[in-house]
């Protein structure tokens, strides 16, 4: 027999595991007189030094050292945290929009607009793209190689404390100018919402994914700042995410026109 608190229950297990995501499905509509959050991500303590990767294979396009930056800071700002504002069901849909890598690399994602988040990676000078990221999980995700020789794609589901624990989802050969399609299927995502890419012939290229279900994110530029615009009016979380760092939460209140302010920080772990 059917008791209330087992129906409950199971409810709660569904919105926890994604059983019921295709009924909140969030839908592109126009947003009339929509409200703007902004802000900036600070960060306090010692700045981790860069780290260094003498380069083994194909040092006439990689170079023969190269450094990754996991946690970018330049006074006091934090540049390259995802900023999500959560439960937003109808609204503004995606736009286009273009995120470099960090030079010597010239990697690229590029964001196609439309009324889901479609994802074009462009590896170039042995770099994927930035080191952070979104993605959409049953979204096709395009990978276009540059390069003039191979790189291998790894891409891994990330759970537990800074994502230490991976499960393979992807691992395929890019070859020089060929494109192929990954899709990052929701049916692996059930405990996770990041997903780390490497490639495993130059252990420097290596970046993160968050994942998100409507256009109303940000990625904190070189001062640290954000701005998510065309908001419905309503009650929401806002959510900043960084690889290293994790993860921070601010129940935000937003009215038609209406904008509002949101500052996070964070400290040296």
């Amino acid at each position: 027999m059917w008791t209330t608190g087992r129906f409950i229950g199971i409810a709660i297990a569904l919105v926890l595991y994604g059983g019921l995501s295709d009924v909140r499905a969030y839908e592109v509509d126009d947003v009339s007189n929509g409200a703007t959050i902004s802000g900036s991500v600070a960060f306090t303590g010692v700045v981790p030094a860069p780290k260094r990767f003498p380069v083994e294979k194909d040092q006439e396009v990689c170079g023969h050292e190269r450094q990754l930056t996991e946690i970018a800071v330049q006074n006091g700002r934090l540049q390259g945290a995802v900023v999500v504002l959560e439960g937003v069901q109808r609204g503004k849909p995606f736009a286009a929009e273009t995120y470099r890598g960090a030079p010597p690399g010239e990697g690229e994602f590029y964001y196609r607009a439309g009324a889901t988040l479609s994802l074009d990676v462009l590896p170039k000078t042995c770099e994927f793209g930035p080191f952070t990221g979104v993605v959409a999980l049953d979204e096709p995700v395009r990978f276009l190689n540059h390069d003039p020789m191979k790189h291998v794609l790894q891409t891994f589901s990330a759970t537990g404390e800074k994502g230490r624990i991976l499960r393979t989802i992807h691992n395929r050969d890019l070859r020089p100018g060929v494109t192929i399609e990954r899709t990052f299927d929701a049916g692996k995502f059930k405990n996770s919402r990041v997903v780390r890419m490497a490639c495993n012939r130059h252990d420097f290229m290596q970046n993160w994914l968050y994942v998100v279900e409507t256009p109303y994110y940000a990625v904190s530029d070189a001062e640290g700042r954000f701005t998510i615009d065309q908001i419905p009016p309503g009650h929401y979380e806002l959510i900043v995410w960084h690889p290293l760092l994790g993860e921070q939460r601010q129940a935000v209140e937003v009215g038609a026109g209406v904008g509002a302010e949101a500052n996070f920080e964070f400290t040296e772990q």
